[in-house]
């Protein structure tokens, strides 16, 4: 397996165009046309890290955080730039899946919800999916050829299937004025003509829509551009049923890490029965996870988003930013499903504060 083949599996399991704008997803490090010869899941690249990787002989290490972020002006003798200049006097290959893993149904928060045994879980903010229908008139004679030209040109692809329209019969009508170049009729007369409407779901390139006018047989295109917002199974963060107090549910989180959470904002003493979870750092979104559940889990709650989560008598467990360090295994077991080299997670705790 090459790189190219591994980016392609990662695109698959979490398309990176579901990344954020200003993220760093991808290969960040690295040659296309290099031999993977195992492959690393971890949440943060470190020296430990890179340490281990080259011990075991990986030379593909697949993060969540991207180790390049920022921009980078120079590579001198601090502690970045050696950390740099290892990965790559290693012949290192360095993947981020960040955003893009963070949006997928199976993703980030999917993983730490299982893991916590919250198992039949939904998505809680749903993406909303941007597209648009061409809606066009064509004859009756030219339907088929038509359709396959749009086929050629992109148009009528939806999740897994292709080649999908939907097309109904219409009588059209128009009048060829003197500067006309008719395709059906002639100039200065009223012309009926048995046309379809055919319907198509495509992304908004305007350019397929110019495509499409120049494989159109009528001189004069009669279309119509229509805005299609849908939600779709992926977005940010999960919620879950449970049945348990404040301190249960402290309790299970505390079992799987192994140390206690950060901090717990209890708002009220009623039952726990739903749940939310959102890996890193959710507080922005505290406020929608109030409307589906009765507790969010997340990380780097700061002291006044605590202090109004506390006043409007909701619940929040900061669990620490590192509790997105359950995505190893998860991220392990994705890649395991799709490729036939060595996968390993690594062993080392990225954790910078001490407890």
């Amino acid at each position: 397996m090459k790189i190219n083949d591994l980016f392609k599996v990662l695109n698959k399991i979490a398309p990176f165009k579901d990344s954020e704008s200003w993220d760093n997803t991808g290969l960040l490090i690295g040659e296309r046309t290099d031999t993977v010869t195992g492959i690393m899941t971890t949440l943060d690249v470190t020296d430990e890290v890179v340490d281990e990787a080259i011990s075991k002989k990986i030379n593909t290490i697949v993060a969540h955080h991207p180790l390049i972020f920022s921009k980078i002006k120079t590579i001198t003798d601090n502690a970045e730039s050696r950390l740099l200049k290892k990965i790559i006097k290693n012949d290192i290959n360095i993947f981020a899946l960040h955003t893009n893993l963070d949006f997928q149904s199976d993703g980030v928060s999917a993983m730490i919800a299982e893991s916590i045994g919250l198992m039949n879980h939904q998505i809680l903010i749903p993406e909303i999916e941007n597209s648009m229908k061409l809606r066009v008139n064509v004859p009756e004679q030219d339907l088929e050829s038509f359709k396959e030209e749009l086929i050629k040109i992109g148009f009528g692809k939806q999740g897994n299937y292709e080649a999908c329209f939907y097309q109904y019969p219409v009588k059209g009508q128009f009048k060829p004025l003197d500067s006309a170049d008719p395709y059906i009729g002639e100039r200065g007369n009223i012309e009926y003509v048995d046309e379809y409407v055919l319907e198509a779901i495509f992304d908004g390139n305007m350019d397929m829509v110019r495509q499409m006018e120049t494989a159109h047989p009528y001189e004069e295109v009669a279309y119509d551009l229509i805005e299609i917002k849908k939600p779709v199974e992926k977005g940010l963060g999960v919620y879950a049923n449970f049945n348990g107090s404040m301190e249960d549910l402290v309790t299970n989180i505390e079992k799987v890490l192994g140390r206690k959470v950060h901090s717990v904002v209890k708002g009220n003493d009623e039952p726990v029965k739903t749940v939310s979870i959102i890996g890193g750092s959710g507080a922005s979104y505290i406020g929608q996870a109030m409307k589906k559940s009765d507790c969010l889990i997340t990380g780097d709650i700061k002291y006044h988003e605590a202090l109004d989560a506390k006043r409007d008598g909701y619940n929040i467990i900061d669990a620490g930013h590192h509790l997105e360090y359950l995505m190893i295994k998860g991220l392990k077991e994705l890649l395991e499903k799709e490729v036939d080299v060595e996968v390993v997670e690594t062993t080392v705790v990225t954790d910078p504060f001490e407890r």
